[in-house]
Order: structure tokens, then C-alpha cells, then sequence
């Protein structure tokens, strides 16, 4: 009996590996890489030395394991269930160290980008945001994994025969979960970069308008002097009063323009 639907949506621990005294029933996530990275859910049943399996698609990963399995030597096969599982596990192993290898490189070309061209363009947020989302997924599904070897090399019967093994998958899951980690805080490393240039660009257009804005307000105080409608004002009887408030408030902006160069503000 295989998984229903609503199990294979759970996530708790507990319903990744079920045993019985006939049986072992595993429920493990594996991540397709077609166009976007994506999780196929596969059951496995350990019964009478065998092993089923039931997914809802074809997976390469199938083909690939069938391909080691023939590669080994009549002499040295091991007519076992649990021999297929975990070279089903290796090269699922494989194959994620692959797509963690992919996002790495995918973080590399974002971050040179970055630090080369200072680029903020939306699609470099965006791609900073889907490797997160891959290297999430990715973390998680080697985490069922390592939750099922863990619950098998418990088992005595298994751990007899496939101890060595057990303990190997163990480290390079180990291996994957660690290099998943680093990834994730470059990531966010990266992220908070994009965000901190963005903060400098914002700043940088707020002090050009700052500056402009007092700049421009000497020049509006005289003009909103000059313009009052007073009875007695000396200036608008005198021949060069014009020239005089043009002057004035053109003075007045080249002042502050050398005092914000002065300091360094512009």
C-alpha cells in the first residue's frame, strides 16, 4: 500500500519513513531541474527484498540508477532491495551536488555583475530571489534524505549489511547540507548588498534635490521680497534695481554651491 496524496503533502518526519514488520515505506522529495527547479514526490516500499516505486512522472534520476546498476560486475552485484534504494540515494546525492553547483555558478555571475557594474536592475533582484527559493528547496529535500538513512542505519538488519554504505551517504549528505548553507547565507550576503546599494542610490537623490532645493531658496527669498506689494520700496524706482536682484540671487546661489563643493557635498 503506497502513500495517499495528503501523505506525501506532509512534511513531519514521521511520515518520510514508516516500518513494519513486512515492510518499509519511505517517502522522499527529489528535485527536477527541466526548466525551473521543482519537487516530484516518490514512495518507496522495501518488501520481501524488493523495491517499488511509484511516482507520477519518468525521472532521468531512474535511468541514471539503472545505468550504475548495470555497470557493476555480475560478481560484485548485490541482489538486495536495499542495494537498489541507496544507489537510487547516490544518485540523487549526485545529482543535487550538481544543481547546488548551478546555483553557486548562478551566484557568481549575479554577484560580479553587482560589484562590477553596480547594476539595480529588478532582474537581478529577481534572480538573487529564485537561487534563495532553489537553495531552499534543494536544502530541503536533502534533509528528508538524511532523516530516512538515519531511520535505516537504526535498523540492525540493514546496518549488517550496508553499514560502511549507510555511514558514506550519511557524510556527503552531511557535505550537501553544509555547502546548502553557505550558499544560503552568500545569498543573503548578496541580498543585503543590492538592498544597501539601493539605499545609497536613494540617498544620492535625495541629496541632489536637497541641494537644490537650498540652492534655490536664497534666490526665492529675494524674489518673494521684491515682489511685495509695499508703497514705499527705493529699489523699484532705481534704475539698476533689476540687474541688482538678478545679481543678488545668482550670488546668493553660487555661494552655497562653493560651500556644499567645500564640504565636500557635491
Amino acid at each position: 500500500e503506497f502513500f495517499t496524496f495528503q501523505e506525501l503533502q506532509e512534511i513531519e518526519s514521521s511520515s518520510r519513513f514508516f516500518e513494519t514488520d513486512e515492510t518499509i515505506e519511505m517517502n522522499l522529495g527529489f528535485v527536477s531541474s527541466d526548466k525551473e527547479l521543482a519537487v516530484q514526490n516518490v514512495t518507496f516500499i522495501l518488501k520481501d527484498n524488493l523495491l517499488f516505486s511509484y511516482r507520477q512522472g519518468d525521472m532521468k534520476i531512474f535511468a541514471e540508477t539503472v545505468r550504475r546498476l548495470k555497470s557493476v560486475s555480475a560478481s560484485e552485484r548485490k541482489e538486495h532491495g536495499l542495494n537498489v534504494f541507496l544507489t537510487v540515494l547516490e544518485t540523487r546525492i549526485d545529482a543535487d551536488a550538481d544543481l547546488i553547483e548551478g546555483v553557486n555558478r548562478g551566484l557568481n555571475a549575479i554577484s560580479k555583475e553587482l560589484m562590477a557594474k553596480r547594476s539595480l536592475s529588478e532582474d537581478l533582484l529577481l534572480g538573487i530571489a529564485q537561487l534563495q527559493e532553489n537553495v531552499m528547496l534543494l536544502h530541503e529535500t536533502i534533509t528528508e534524505k538524511q532523516r530516512v538513512v538515519s531511520s535505516l542505519i537504526r535498523i540492525p538488519e540493514f546496518n549488517k549489511i550496508e553499514n560502511e554504505r549507510l555511514k558514506i551517504i550519511l557524510k556527503d549528505i552531511a557535505s550537501l547540507l553544509q555547502h546548502s548553507q553557505f550558499s544560503a547565507e552568500r545569498l543573503e550576503y548578496l541580498q543585503n548588498t543590492f538592498l544597501g546599494l539601493v539605499n545609497i542610490e536613494q540617498n544620492q537623490v535625495i541629496k541632489i534635490f536637497t541641494v537644490v532645493t537650498v540652492v534655490f531658496m536664497p534666490p526665492t527669498l529675494i524674489a518673494s521680497i521684491y515682489g511685495m506689494n509695499f508703497s514705499f520700496m527705493p529699489e523699484l524706482a532705481w534704475m539698476g534695481g533689476y540687474p541688482f536682484a538678478v545679481g543678488l540671487m545668482i550670488v546668493s546661489s553660487m555661494l552655497f554651491l562653493w560651500y556644499f563643493k567645500r564640504k565636500k557635498w557635491l
